[in-house]
């Protein structure tokens, strides 16, 4: 396939990576891509350098593909088009909201939305982890300064994980595509290559999932490593995530999905490495590196990887949160707001995460919870006059409450009532919300649905919980009409495969809903 011949070419030659600057240990190392045994993969040194590459591209993925600078893209797929925002500020991601050139909203059509269409962002972590997968047994035992056997092991699980989760990522947005899954030393000479079924690709990032469990420890070398970097928490979670998306591909055929995912998160709650941290901890989970983190994407301030004055958290905030910043910002959806958070209830997420509900304009209400409604985790380079603000909070791609509600829904699919509630109201219990009592229920499936709705409201999951769920259809939990039956079943909420893309592999096809529809 051309275009992954491009991106392999491209990370071979070492010119893909500006230095990679995150936390001590693993994270801080610079890396370095080479195909070259005699000048790279020869240490533990190149193998940490060669796994911080692989973090530093999956960063990259999930903050770029936008020409206005607004680093949208883990967001733009999970969370605009989810009925969570009435507005966006940015022209090219508008149309992910508002619809345009006379589509509707989630219609992902627009004239600036070309590179929302590109999987090459997640080609490249692929790539790298399989130069990873290939190099890193090669590396003698004694060119190892901490126990080699563990320390490989560690590197090659990490490899694993994040090749599984790209392609995971990448099946969520466009279902079938193309599977890479060995180094090539010779990319020019490689074959073009068709996209392959969904299903199978999941089958992949679930083998590869087991085998990364096989091999990290559950344990990080300290507090600067922790969520950031890839455990078997992580792995464990990622893999209930992936049998729940199973389960929706098999319309629900196949029991051993639900089993198998309720198995994973019950691995992660056994191990006693996380926990729900208390309301008033807000501030500390978004920020990142808490007790309740999975698996983020380091954006700290410490780390010199924030986005000053850019990236959604700073899009979404104005005065008073960032001084002397007015005027249109993105506009949550104050009617899907309204519908899931009880005004007069006893739920602080509502008073917590959003500001401003009972203004007259939309552009007035804000989502404050990355930034803390204190403005905890708002961050200025120059203090004195207060420019070059960020908001110093990492991506939250996994974390303990979203593994528990996920479980709850898995056992609302088995019809296990009872059992959903426990994790529903043990969630509901942190922030003060009332419980949700069995003789209330009328479907549970509803429920667990709308308590990820309320608890991770703009952390890019809605998407595809709703996609995931059937509940896409149903405009009573979207504050918004429903998504067509036919085009749901056509395959019609898949993102369109980038044009750019038909340029260089003659055996790509489009997504079936999309034929003719991709100006």
């Amino acid at each position: 396939m051309n275009c992954l011949k491009n991106i392999f070419t491209v990370i071979a030659a070492g010119l893909l990576l500006s230095p990679f600057v995150s936390c001590k240990k693993l994270l801080d190392q610079e890396p370095i891509n080479s195909p070259y045994n005699s000048v790279f993969w020869q240490n533990q040194r190149d193998a940490e350098q060669g796994v911080a590459g692989g973090y530093a591209l999956l960063r990259r993925a999930l903050t770029s593909n936008t020409d206005w600078d607004q680093n949208m893209s883990h967001f733009a797929y999970g969370s605009l088009p989810a009925y969570e925002f009435n507005d966006y500020d940015v022209y090219d991601v508008r149309f992910l909201v508002k619809g345009g050139d006379g589509m509707n909203t989630a219609d992902f059509l627009g004239s600036y939305l070309d590179k929302y269409h590109d999987w090459s962002p997640y080609y490249k972590v692929i790539t790298q982890a399989n130069i990873m997968l290939h190099n890193i047994p090669n590396i003698p035992d004694a060119q190892f300064t901490d126990q080699a056997t563990r320390t490989r092991n560690r590197f090659l699980g990490e490899a694993y994980f994040l090749r599984a989760f790209s392609y995971f990522y990448m099946v969520r947005i466009w279902g079938d595509v193309p599977l890479v899954m060995k180094y090539d030393p010779n990319p020019v000479g490689a074959e073009n290559i068709p996209r392959t079924n969904e299903k199978l690709i999941l089958d992949t990032c679930i083998a590869d999932l087991k085998k990364a469990i096989s091999l990290l420890p559950w344990e990080y070398k300290s507090g600067s490593e922790r969520a950031v970097r890839a455990n078997r928490g992580a792995a464990f979670g990622l893999l209930a995530h992936a049998y729940m998306w199973r389960n929706f591909l098999n319309k629900g055929q196949v029991a051993s999905d639900v089993t198998n995912a309720i198995a994973a998160v019950d691995s992660v709650e056994q191990s006693g490495q996380y926990q729900l941290l208390t309301a008033d901890m807000y501030p500390k989970i978004f920020h990142g590196k808490s007790m309740e983190g999975i698996f983020e994407i380091n954006m700290q301030v410490a780390n010199g990887e924030q986005q000053v004055e850019k990236g959604f958290y700073y899009s979404i905030l104005k005065t008073p949160f960032i001084s002397n910043k007015d005027g249109k910002v993105d506009a949550p959806n104050i009617d899907l707001i309204n519908m899931l958070y009880d005004e007069a209830g006893t739920d602080v997420r509502r008073h917590y995460y959003f500001t401003n509900l009972d203004a007259f304009g939309q552009y007035d209400v804000m989502i404050c919870k990355f930034a803390g409604p204190n403005r905890e985790n708002i961050n200025y380079r120059n203090p004195g006059n207060f420019t070059d603000a960020s908001v110093d909070a990492n991506i939250i791609l996994m974390r303990y409450a979203d593994l528990l509600l996920l479980r709850a829904e898995a056992r609302a699919d088995q019809g296990n009532v009872g059992a959903a509630l426990q994790d529903i109201n043990r969630v509901r219990a942190r922030s003060y919300a009332e419980p949700i009592l069995a003789e209330d229920v009328t479907d549970i499936k509803e429920e667990a649905f709308l308590e990820r709705s309320r608890e991770l409201y703009a952390e890019g999951q809605r998407w595809y919980d709703l996609v995931r769920t059937g509940m896409l259809m149903n405009g009573n939990v979207n504050a918004a009409p429903g998504f067509p039956r036919d085009r749901f079943d056509a395959g019609g909420w898949k993102w369109p495969v980038g044009r750019v893309l038909f340029l260089n592999n003659s055996v790509l096809t489009q997504n079936e809903y999309w034929l003719g529809k991709v100006k």
